[in-house]
């Protein structure tokens, strides 16, 4: 019997280790203004959720296992909440800071390579959307004075914006065929590119990208 027991404890003991070592994704997070509320982790594609906390006195501390590379979700308050950030990460120690009144926007993270990797590009895109922008405020004036020639100049101004983003996209992709932020980027604006593109693209990334989470989503549901 004390054989028996002592097996199963030295079980008990290896069972713990090894889920103790699964926990390769650590979120310390800091939400000002947020006393007692909950707060969520999902993957962002499928929301499957991965961990849940109490936000007490705006500090959380979420863990989980990352197999690889992912966009992940925190939700604030309930799972339907409105109050949803999404990034991608690699398995790592993070720190995530923002507030309660602007959640979403005031979300930063810290320690992620690959998040960084993201915001960067991200920004160039902001660039095009944000021209784009200006672009359809200007076509609205002239829609309502009825100006349809300048109307229609705008309206190819904004297909040759859109044009040279999602050449961005795909170029910055081919020369950074290693990085998973390439494949994610990819997938996340796969929509708009041309299919013929996004081939080129997915023959062009390294072998591990291309057995990536992102990579077999090309493949799969080009």
């Amino acid at each position: 019997r004390h054989i028996m027991k002592n097996k199963i404890i030295i079980f008990l003991i290896i069972l713990t280790s090894c889920s103790t070592e699964k926990k390769n994704l650590i979120i310390e997070g800091e939400i000002n203004g947020v006393k007692n509320s909950k707060i969520y982790l999902l993957i962002a594609d499928d929301g499957i959720i991965m961990d849940s906390t109490n936000v007490i006195d705006g500090k959380f501390n979420l863990k989980t296992f990352l197999d690889e590379p992912k966009e992940i979700s925190l939700i604030l308050e309930n799972i339907n909440s409105k109050n949803k950030f999404d990034f991608i990460t690699e398995p790592t120690n993070i720190l995530f800071t923002s507030s309660k009144d602007k959640f979403v926007f005031n979300g930063k993270i810290k320690n992620s390579k690959l998040y960084s990797e993201f915001i960067t590009i991200d920004n160039q895109i902001n660039k095009f959307d944000e021209k784009d922008l200006e672009l359809l405020a200007k076509q609205i004036e002239f829609s309502v004075k009825a100006d349809q020639k300048k109307y229609d100049s705008l309206n190819k101004e904004r297909i040759k914006i859109n044009q040279k983003k999602i050449l961005f996209i795909v170029n910055h992709s081919i020369n950074n065929n290693s990085s998973p932020v390439s494949a994610f980027i990819i997938h996340k604006y796969k929509k708009s590119i041309n299919k013929n593109y996004i081939e080129k693209v997915y023959n062009n990334f390294s072998d591990e990208i291309k057995d990536s989470y992102y990579g077999k989503k090309l493949v799969f549901n080009p």
